[in-house]
């Protein structure tokens, strides 16, 4: 069920986690770091898989006892350590970690933790994690799947090894799509650019009926802002308020930018993202104006990462798009 084989890219990360597990040198503590959909939960299931499995080759041997209590999702020594709320608190810490790692595996060499949405972790819960990082039972194994490491502090950085997930190039994911049979080619084209390399991201997409009319809507305004006025283009960040849960509505104004650079630089519509719009895509801002708003949507993502209010972030970045438009 859990294989390397199954893992497409992060080819270097997936030779490392192998070599530590076979010279037994693996460590107590991984944090693994990818976007949404990029595959963490894979790549950590399949390494937790491993470094139980009862064999000694390149892969899960999925015949072992271990193995095959682990694809059944009831391993006794595999902790999976979550939250009901929006933040990983000093209470799931302490009651699914503290109160439990002492206790020897119940079977097997090891006891895993994973730990998910590990970036959401408050900061009491990171300090009431610390001691145990920094003085682990020999048996134990931490493994914490996160989006960024920019919300931890950095003494639990420096007892983890980070390794960052790479996202695959649209020609990988493209070709994913295609030989697992997910869809011919050229849809594939279009849902493997906004996947953004994450193979979860655009399967997600691929039944989300709700993200293609979310994309119509955002698109149709986007190709009228510029002869909005300002006032009227600050009231799209109240009516965009239904999307604050939903990270894909900038991946899309960000797609647009990108391919109005496209079409300003190469003038070739192969490169096209959108191609079904590019009838709407032709701007008379200069290469220089279309950078400075791609980047102001990029400044707009890295502050709704960081929990600022989503419609005062809008707010900003619609000033700047506007901005940059005037000048």
């Amino acid at each position: 069920m859990y294989t390397f084989r199954e893992i497409w890219g992060n080819g270097r990360l997936i030779r490392h986690l192998r070599s530590a597990v076979q010279n037994n040198r693996t460590s107590h503590a991984y944090l693994f770091i990818g976007g949404a959909g990029a595959g963490k939960k894979l790549i950590t299931n399949t390494f937790a898989k491993y470094l139980l499995c009862s064999n000694r080759g390149d892969e899960p041997c999925g015949v072992c006892e271990s193995c095959r209590v682990f694809d059944s999702g009831n391993h006794p020594d595999v902790i999976h350590v979550t939250s009901p709320k929006k933040t990983l608190g000093v209470d799931e810490i302490r009651g699914q970690i503290l109160e439990t790692v002492d206790v020897k595996p119940y079977h097997y060499e090891k006891k895993v933790y994973i730990l998910h949405a590990a970036h959401t972790m408050t900061v009491q819960a990171q300090n009431a994690l610390l001691k145990t990082l920094e003085e682990p039972p020999a048996y134990a194994v931490f493994l914490l799947l996160a989006e960024t490491t920019e919300l931890f502090l950095p003494t639990v950085l420096s007892r983890t090894v980070t390794l960052k997930i790479n996202p695959l190039t649209e020609g990988e994911l493209c070709r994913y799509l295609v030989e697992k049979d997910f869809m011919a080619e050229e849809e594939a084209a279009f849902f493997a650019a906004y996947g953004q390399g994450r193979i979860g991201h655009a399967l997600a997409l691929l039944e989300d009926e709700a993200f293609r009319r979310m994309r119509e809507d955002v698109l149709l305004k986007m190709s009228k802002l510029p002869s909005m006025r300002l006032s009227e283009a600050l009231l799209l960040a109240k009516e965009w308020e239904g999307f604050k849960n939903d990270p894909r509505l900038l991946d899309i104004i960000g797609l647009w930018y990108r391919d109005l650079m496209i079409i300003k630089a190469v003038k070739d519509e192969r490169f096209l993202i959108q191609k079904d719009k590019k009838k709407m895509l032709y701007s008379a801002d200069s290469l220089e104006g279309l950078a400075k708003k791609a980047a102001a949507v990029t400044k707009a993502k890295e502050r709704l990462m960081q929990n600022a209010n989503f419609r005062l972030t809008l707010e900003v970045m619609l000033m700047e798009l506007k901005e940059n438009e005037i000048q």
